[in-house]
């Protein structure tokens, strides 16, 4: 297996998502199309089609598999901050402004 094929896809997939962003659920996933351009892009660095299907049995299912994480990841942040807020929120106006003077 091709290290530099995984690399290079887990480089790549990552930048896509944050560049593109992830869909919503419910709509269609991109990944096939993705799973093109990265080949071709993979091409473009000197890396085979054949090293990258080597690497990865279905890379469109690898990045499907990307965004979920990803979606995954970033809600479970949301999650947290929205605890985070509730956490200081304890009605005790005082709290920071003892804080700021200390």
């Amino acid at each position: 297996m091709s290290k530099r094929a995984l690399e290079f896809v887990e480089t790549w997939v990552q930048e896509k998502i944050e560049e593109a962003g992830i869909p919503e659920e419910g709509q269609e996933s991109p990944a096939k199309e993705w799973a093109e351009e990265c080949i071709e892009a993979a091409n473009e660095e000197g890396i085979p089609a054949p090293e990258i299907n080597e690497a990865f049995d279905n890379l469109a299912e690898f990045i499907d598999g990307e965004i979920e994480e990803t979606r995954d990841r970033e809600e479970h942040e949301d999650e947290d901050e929205d605890d985070e807020e509730f956490e200081d929120d304890d009605g005790d106006e005082d709290d920071d402004e003892e804080e700021e003077e200390e």
